[in-house]
Parts: structure tokens; C-alpha cells; sequence
């Protein structure tokens, strides 16, 4: 629950207050087509304006394209970009940290090793194991049966969601968040294969280093390296079930969606973007400021910044032509076999 004023007082440039009363109170967000007069709305269409004043919504977030009535009486908020303000706006609604709530502060069932360092005001759910020489930063929370290996480091004010597993010697940085079910320093798939058929495993003896501001999805899983490590760049963040294979490099600011796969030795510059399902084949070089569309799959080099698709990756605007052409391969098909039987070919 918020007030107009505290919108007005927060420290944003991504929104600007117009008009309208300040002690007017909203309890929680709603899109334009299901609010009510308890609700802040974001809208950017004159529709959804309408559906707004309608309802008689408190406050109101318009886009500053939107020309507003000339009898309009509410509490509004203009801006440039819709996200942007949603961004600031919606962590004072977020009750995410409700769920982590707990009369104890360290869970009575946690398992802490007395080597361990747990910093100033750090919350760890039921059945959390904390191994030797780990270290959790201040301000961080640490969801239920989350296991933190030995060596292992927590910066400060990350949160950890339930069932995340990081392996000894990983790093994570500060202010990141951990989604549940990710794995943080599982080995490598690194095995060699014997004279006899059999596959003999090579060690994985190297890290994971996440850096600050990273967000990893649920179910994503980050190898640690074969001798050095595997490292994540400040401000990345990832979808659900995403794979970062061994000794790979991803740069800073990526955003990468659900099922994105990188495989070993390769390099993902910076502010990147990749569509759900795209992959990365084995020691590839990727430059920064590239964006791969959905499947894309890249099996040689990117070495200049632009948009990418296709499996293998060429120019999206090639990309879109092949995939428009398969559609005729059919009928292609079919006037060519009469083309061959028409000049007697069939032999050859």
C-alpha cells in the first residue's frame, strides 16, 4: 500500500507527477481491463486510460503521449517509458521477501560450520547448510535447504531462493538474486574416452565467479570450470533453465531467455540478447551488442555486432529469407522431378 506522495518523493526521473491529490492511497497494481478503486494502473493507450478513469483507479501512470481529458480530476503520473516506471514502482509492491519471513533469524534447523563467516542481519531458512570457510556477505537471504559449499562466497544483499545448490570455491556476487532449483558449480561434462570404449572423467577443478547484479533464472544450471573458471558478467541476467557449460566467459549486461545454452570454451561479449532456445556451439567467440533471435545456433564466429538467426546463425534479415523459402521446397521439389522427367533424365 502506497501514497501518490511517496511516488512524488522517490528519487526517479523515470516518471513525473501532473496532478491530482497526494494522500491518495493505493493497495496494489492491476492491468487497465481488471482495476479497481483501490488500484495503480499503468497505461499507454486511450483505451486503457478510459478503462482507468472508469474504474476511478487512485493513481494513475500514463504514458506522456496520452492527451488527458479536460475534465479529468485523478492523481497522475506521466512518463516516457512504461517499463522504466514500472521498474521503480512495483519493488513497493513486491511481497517477495514475505515468503522468507520467519520468527527466527537463522533457522533452528540450519547447519552453519563453525569456520564459517555469516554477516550482520542475514536470514537462513530451515535446513540450510553453510560448509567451512564459507562466506555470506551482509543483508543476504538464504532460502530453505539451500546448500553453500565449503569456500564457497555470498556478497552482500543477494538473495538465495529455496533449493539452490553452490558449489566450494564459487562466488557469487552482491546485490543478486538466485531462482529456485539452480546450480551454481556442478562439474563439467569433461570425459576422454579409453582404448576400450569406456569414457574415463576428467576432474573439474576449476570455479564459477558470478559478479554483481546478476539475476539467474530457476533450473539454470553454471559449470565450473576444468582448471580456471567460469564467469558471469555484472548485470546479466538469465531466463529459466539455461546452461552455462565449462571454462565459458559471458559478458557484462546480457540478457539471455529460457533454454539458452553456451557449450564449453566459448565467449559471450557484453549486452547481448538471446531468444529462447538459442545455443552456442564449443569455443566459439561471440562479440558484445549481438542479438541472437529464438533456436539461433551458432557454430563459427560472431566478430561483428547486429542481429543473428538461424540454425547456422547467418544475418536475421538472411535468416528470415531461408525460412520463408523452405515453405516452397514442396512444390520446388515437385516442378523439378517434372523438369528432369519432361528432358528423360531419370537415369542419371
Amino acid at each position: 500500500m502506497i501514497t501518490a506522495q511517496v511516488l512524488k518523493d522517490l528519487p526517479s526521473s523515470d516518471f513525473q507527477y501532473i496532478s491530482g491529490p497526494l494522500d491518495k492511497i493505493a493497495s496494489r497494481v492491476l492491468p487497465p481491463e481488471l482495476c479497481h478503486s483501490d488500484s495503480l494502473v499503468f497505461v499507454s493507450k486511450l483505451p486503457q486510460l478510459e478503462m482507468a478513469l472508469h474504474a476511478k483507479a487512485p493513481i494513475i501512470i500514463a504514458h506522456n503521449s496520452l492527451t488527458l481529458p479536460n475534465d479529468f480530476v485523478g492523481t497522475i503520473f506521466t512518463t516516457q517509458s512504461i517499463s522504466g516506471s514500472m521498474a521503480t514502482i512495483l519493488p513497493l509492491f513486491d511481497g517477495k521477501m514475505n515468503r522468507f519471513n520467519q520468527a527466527e533469524k537463522v533457522h533452528s534447523t540450519a547447519v552453519v560450520h563453525e569456520t564459517a563467516h555469516i554477516g550482520k542481519n542475514v536470514g537462513l531458512g530451515p535446513h540450510v547448510v553453510v560448509g567451512e570457510k564459507a562466506y555470506i556477505g551482509d543483508n543476504c537471504t538464504i532460502g530453505a535447504n539451500t546448500v553453500i559449499e565449503n569456500e564457497a562466497r555470498i556478497g552482500d544483499y543477494t538473495l538465495i531462493h529455496p533449493l539452490v545448490f553452490i558449489g566450494s570455491h564459487c562466488e557469487v556476487g552482491s546485490h543478486c538474486e538466485i531462482h529456485p532449483h539452480t546450480t551454481i558449480g556442478a562439474d563439467g561434462f569433461a570425459f576422454t574416452m579409453a582404448a576400450d570404449g569406456t569414457h574415463r572423467k576428467i576432474p573439474q577443478i576449476g570455479r564459477v565467479v558470478i559478479e554483481d547484479h546478476v539475476e539467474l533464472g530457476a533450473n539454470c544450471a553454471i559449470d565450473r570450470a576444468a582448471l580456471t573458471e567460469t564467469r558471469i558478467g555484472r548485470g546479466t541476467k538469465m531466463d529459466n533453465f539455461c546452461h552455462i557449460a565449462h571454462n565459458c566467459t559471458i559478458g557484462k549486461d546480457n540478457v539471455l531467455a529460457a533454454k539458452f545454452s553456451i557449450a564449453g570454451s566459448s565467449t559471450l561479449g557484453s549486452n547481448c540478447m538471446a531468444g529462447g532456445e538459442a545455443a552456442i556451439s564449443d569455443h566459439m567467440t561471440v562479440t558484445d551488442k549481438v542479438i541472437l533471435g529464438g533456436r539461433a545456433g551458432v557454430t563459427s564466429n560472431i566478430l561483428k555486432s547486429g542481429a543473428y538467426g538461424g540454425y547456422p546463425v547467418e544475418p536475421l534479415r538472411d535468416a528470415m529469407k531461408t525460412l520463408a523459402n523452405l515453405t516452397h521446397l514442396t512444390h520446388m521439389r515437385k516442378q523439378i522431378n517434372r523438369i528432369v522427367k519432361h528432358l528423360g533424365l531419370n537415369e542419371e
